[in-house]
């Protein structure tokens, strides 16, 4: 997971970028590209198996795979490298609010400028995907290669226990089980992450807020606007204020919580059905519809936040069109039967349930096509290169304050989002 950049070390890493730009190519006789993934196991397996099938059959053209180096995050290691000069052709694993910053900095390459961008698009059945979510200032800069929607789960035992036979939709029905199936200090209602890091809130509250508006994000980023404080952030805020004052859950984290069976219910993404099938095969669940204040439309489609990453292409390659002909090829669509497979994400891909090449992985795992079914109706994350300042400001003036009880939910909201206002209208970010 990407976590925060030392403004300092943004200033530093870009300065020494820039002032080597006459310098900053890898060797010109080298025709090889290399290519970073994230270093996960799953993930490994799978570029291990696409990488060698590419140099078996592109000999003038050799890919030299390995994962992120270590470091104290992906982005100060990206950034490192592209200053020293060493860093890759091509990478995954990005999320847009990385992109946008790499993008604002001019180092990574505007893939729709490439002859055949919209082909690769349509044939792997994503246009809507990337026309609808990845636009930047114009431009693609990101091929999107998985999407992770979220919902909620239902301990399936606590249901049956007390003759549930009707999962909540809105927030006083789920209230109201809450109410039957809890436990004081005991039996929790509700798993929620209390850390102050960033990237949390995407899970829990940025997730209720997608559901509440019905889609609408929570910035509008060509606008510079923020809208925490209109009626769907206040009512989110005010259902974490009293999911915590009435002690449905705790103030400090409980690791598995609730697949140790301590929760009634919990928000988790697509990816963790595969994780908890290995991990924890007896446990059994129900799997639900994000949350929705009591006020939303009856009949209207009830819409989650979907966190999604992808590949760039850097503007330092020496061998961009033969990196782009790798990404081209990558993007086949022959290969994301092998990916679902080996990784459990869903490929961002608009025809998964109805293309034949993923009937056997559904049919395996049943509870992965429920996240798949609602894929039309997900929220990306947002496009912005100050997302890192965003969410640090949202933790800060809405989360910590929510969790504790220091503000009233109206309060909290409105202090947040005048602080996220000040940032959208505050100029440049540290690129």
């Amino acid at each position: 997971m990407i976590n925060s950049l030392p403004a300092g070390l943004i200033s530093i890493t870009l300065c020494a970028m820039f002032s080597s730009c006459g310098t900053n190519e890898r060797d010109a006789a080298s025709n090889g590209i290399e290519y970073w993934t994230a270093p996960s196991i799953e993930l490994s397996k799978f570029e291990k198996q696409v990488v060698d099938k590419w140099n078996s059959t592109h000999q003038e053209t050799q890919i030299d795979w390995k994962t992120i180096p270590a470091g104290n995050t992906s982005e100060e290691v990206i950034l490192t490298a592209i200053a020293t000069r060493t860093g890759p052709d091509v990478i995954s694993n990005i999320f847009g609010g990385f992109a946008a910053q790499l993008a604002d900095a001019g180092v990574i390459v505007a893939l729709d400028t490439l002859p055949g961008f919209w082909d690769v698009v349509e044939n792997r059945k994503m246009t809507n995907i990337v026309r609808d979510n990845w636009f930047y200032k114009g431009h693609i800069y990101v091929m999107p290669v998985y999407v992770n929607p979220e919902m909620v789960w239902y301990n399936k035992e606590m249901l049956d226990k007390f003759g549930i036979t009707e999962l909540p939709r809105t927030y006083s029905e789920f209230f109201r089980l809450l109410e039957i199936v809890t436990v004081p200090n005991k039996v929790y209602g509700l798993t929620v992450d209390v850390s102050s890091k960033w990237f949390r809130r995407w899970f829990d509250y940025l997730t209720l807020y997608a559901s509440a508006s019905g889609g609408v994000p929570y910035i509008d980023v060509d606008k510079n606007e923020a809208f925490l404080d209109s009626n769907y952030g206040i009512a989110v805020t005010e259902f974490f204020f009293k999911i915590f004052d009435e002690g449905y859950a705790p103030r400090f984290d409980i690791q598995d919580g609730f697949e140790k069976e301590v929760f009634f219910a919990s928000i988790k993404g697509a990816g963790s059905t595969v994780r908890i099938k290995k991990l924890f095969p007896d446990l059994k669940y129900e799997i639900g519809p994000i949350l929705v204040p009591d006020d939303y439309p009856e009949n209207a489609p009830i819409y989650t936040l979907a966190e999604s990453k992808g590949m760039v292409l850097f503007e330092s390659s020496n061998n961009k069109d033969k990196a782009w002909d790798f990404m081209k090829w990558y993007f086949s669509g022959e290969h994301d039967s092998l990916w679902i497979a080996l990784t459990n994400y869903l490929p961002a891909r608009e025809d998964l349930t109805s293309n034949p090449i993923f009937t056997s992985y559904f049919d395996d795992n049943p509870t992965a096509k429920i996240y798949a079914d609602i894929l039309e109706f997900t929220v990306p994350l947002v496009l912005s290169a100050k997302t890192v300042e965003i969410q640090t400001s949202l933790n800060r003036e809405l989360w910590q304050p929510i969790i504790f009880g220091t503000k009233s939910p109206a309060q909290a909201s409105r202090d947040a989002n005048t602080a996220i206002q000040r940032i959208l209208k505050s100029g440049p970010s540290d690129f």
